[in-house]
């Protein structure tokens, strides 16, 4: 049987069941293939940057599931002397092939996650944009810097309007110990908003509510894109509602800001 054929298999076993446990047991039955794919990756994305430049970044974003690859160059070209980043030096690095489905958990799928989660545990991503579901998904993972620290009050007045919010309350409740013992049994207080919500998302990809007035703890982590007329220009996006945000750890965080501001000018 093949690869492919044995992941169909499994995910109809596995139908029914939440998402971290798909990606759990998955992570289990293909932890071989999966680390080969992720290393095979990994070398890839630094052959690439190698032969492109060989250049340190000047600034680095990720646009999951833009559905224009080809937008890339374009989105380089313009926005480096924006940014009055010096490309002889530098490298300006916008990718816009990268896909991601919570629904199917494949190979990709994780060697796309595990891809983006070390370039931000390594400091290197600066901007992560995505349709308004992954963009959720990473929201919640607490990659996002709080906007209000790193947008100046002229700024933040500009672009309150397409704010995207995550409830720091629901961020701390999956922090807690509370949620851990829900992972390992199955079991949660129904009078917890909290729980019931990463309980729906477990089971059916009900993501959280992202309205700051349904929440305890607004914290704005993300600009909508849905009116940038240079992602309209080149495609990406079409048809899908998007979003970015600044990564937490970003050093260059004024670059991040700049790029957002770009796409919406």
């Amino acid at each position: 049987m093949s690869l492919h054929d044995e992941i169909r298999e499994q995910q109809k076993k596995l139908k029914g069941q939440g998402f971290k446990a798909k990606l759990e047991y998955f992570w289990e039955y293909y932890k071989i293939h999966t680390i080969v794919i992720i290393c095979a990756v990994a070398l890839l994305s630094m052959l690439i940057h190698d032969i492109r430049s060989n250049k340190p970044y000047g600034f680095y974003a990720v646009m999951i599931n833009s559905g224009a690859s080809s937008a890339q160059e374009e989105l380089e070209y313009g926005f480096a002397p924006y940014a009055g980043i010096d490309t002889s030096k530098y490298s300006c690095f916008i990718d816009t092939a990268e896909s991601y489905d919570l629904q199917v958990i494949t190979e990709t799928t994780i060697a796309t996650s595990q891809k983006i989660m070390a370039n931000v545990a390594g400091g290197d991503l600066d901007v992560l944009a995505a349709d308004s579901n992954i963009f959720t998904y990473y929201a919640n993972q607490e990659v996002f810097a709080d906007l209000r620290t790193v947008l100046s009050k002229e700024q933040i007045e500009k672009y309150q309007d397409l704010f995207i919010y995550v409830d720091q309350s629901y961020l701390d409740y999956l922090n807690s110990e509370e949620y851990q013992a829900y992972i390992s049994t199955g079991e949660f207080d129904k009078n917890n908003k909290y729980a019931v919500i990463a309980d729906n998302y477990n089971k059916d990809l009900t993501f959280p509510p992202t309205d700051p007035s349904d929440m305890e703890n607004p914290i704005p982590v993300g600009i909508k894109l849905d009116n940038s007329a240079i992602l309209k220009k080149t495609g990406a996006y079409s048809g899908y509602s998007s979003a970015a945000g600044v990564i937490i750890n970003s050093s260059r965080k004024d670059l991040a800001v700049k790029y957002i501001e770009y796409l919406l000018k």
